[in-house]
């Protein structure tokens, strides 16, 4: 596994992903966060606590948007199916 001893080693290897020079795919940062391996985040956040602290929020927002559209979807199929306990509107 790559070691990124200093954070001006992490920037520049985050930089040669978003863009590895000419003839080759480049990324924008959504497309980096999203394939980023742990072993990488884990790295970064060492070096960016801060940058480790909205990742951390980003992930409990992911963990409640995911609680909620099981609940919506739960609910959504209970109506459908007319057994919800909610009673309806007049």
């Amino acid at each position: 596994m790559l070691r990124l001893e200093t954070a001006a080693q992490a920037r520049a290897f985050l930089d040669l992903c978003l863009d590895p020079g000419p003839g080759r795919h480049t990324r924008t940062l959504d497309d980096l966060v999203r394939i980023m391996p742990p072993w990488l985040q884990d790295q970064i956040d060492d070096h960016a606590p801060h940058v480790a602290e909205l990742r951390a929020e980003a992930d409990r927002l992911q963990a409640a948007l995911t609680d909620a559209q099981g609940a919506y979807a739960t609910a959504l199929g209970a109506w459908i199916h007319d057994t919800s306990e909610e009673t309806p509107a007049p």
